[in-house]
């Protein structure tokens, strides 16, 4: 076998060039990646909380929680009403979408430098297959959370992953 060969060495190094190149086109910003998924995910998911975040995030509530906390103190997001008492849901402010509309625009050129040789259909073929690729690991990561939690346990394993990049 040669790392040419390995899938997931394939994707990492994927992953970091696409990364290095979005940071590039973000230099002249204050804003990172990971703002545009959190905005992304509030406006597609109004009064979402922080460990929905933190898990778009790829990470915890705590990652959630200090996102939506620096994108709060630079006016971007507000804390509302959540799903229940105990949660505040997160909101975009008209600054928070007038930033999401410009980091769309920054991604929507990081997406054009990574698709160059890709055909618009062998770039929806390429999506779909991440797709796949990413619900074999969200099955594997489930199976793993039952085999962790007591017998017996109630409620559903929570989702990870993220869709929005």
């Amino acid at each position: 076998m040669k790392l040419a060969d390995i899938l997931g060495y394939q994707l990492d190094m994927v992953r970091c060039a696409a990364l290095r190149s979005l940071h590039r086109l973000l230099a002249d910003s204050p804003l990172r990646p990971a703002d545009t998924t959190a905005l992304l995910l509030v406006r597609e998911q109004p009064g979402c909380d922080q460990t929905m975040l933190g898990r778009a995030l790829a990470g915890n509530r705590m990652v959630g929680m200090k996102v939506a906390s620096r994108l709060e103190a630079r006016g971007l997001l507000t804390r509302g009403k959540g799903r229940d008492r105990r949660s505040k849901g997160l909101h975009l402010t008209s600054e928070g979408e007038a930033a999401l509309a410009d980091l769309l625009e920054r991604h929507s050129r990081a997406e054009a430098l990574l698709a160059t040789h890709l055909t618009p259909d062998e770039r929806a073929t390429l999506l779909r297959l991440l797709a796949k690729v990413q619900r074999a690991i969200d099955e594997e990561e489930a199976d793993l959370r039952e085999e962790k939690s007591p017998r017996g346990a109630a409620g559903p394993a929570p989702q990870g992953g993220s869709e929005t990049g």
